[in-house]
């Protein structure tokens, strides 16, 4: 398993590579987690996000990521802006911030200042992004209050 620099770096890389100006972007690396319950088993699906905004702005990109062995690469990238923003809220009852759109997709993602190597058992990738969780922080708040 890679450092959780050398992570943070790949997911900021990969984030870079699909997205205009991604340097200019503040990046924070978020988690969605769905399980489905049956009979017999239970199966728990993770998905990896790399979630860009800049300051004083309410838009974000959200930019899903598959790792293998430390290797991040992005998907296509997905703007929301206010035209296409349907709904935000600050805390589901799992205490994820979910985000939908007005094309009917719904994200719940649990973003964490800072991964432990523990996590990675459950397939988050361990990363430490304190100052990058206080600005998103900033900016769910600014999205929620209003």
């Amino acid at each position: 398993m890679a450092s959780k620099e050398a992570l943070k770096a790949a997911i900021h890389a990969a984030f870079d590579s699909v997205v205009e100006n991604g340097p200019s972007y503040t990046k924070v690396y978020g988690a969605e987690i769905k399980q489905k319950n049956y009979v017999i088993f239970r199966r728990t699906t993770i998905s990896n996000f790399a979630i860009g905004f800049r300051p004083g702005s309410t838009d974000l990109v959200i930019v899903p990521l598959d790792e293998n062995n430390g290797n991040v690469t992005a998907g296509s990238p997905l703007t929301i802006t206010d035209a296409n923003r349907a709904s935000v809220k600050k805390r589901d009852l799992q205490g994820r911030f979910v985000i939908k759109t007005t094309d009917g997709q719904t994200f719940r993602l649990s973003i964490i200042p800072s991964v432990p190597k523990i996590m990675a058992a459950a397939y988050q990738l361990p990363v430490d992004q304190k100052a990058e969780y206080d600005a998103f922080v900033a900016l769910r708040d600014s999205l929620t209050a209003a």
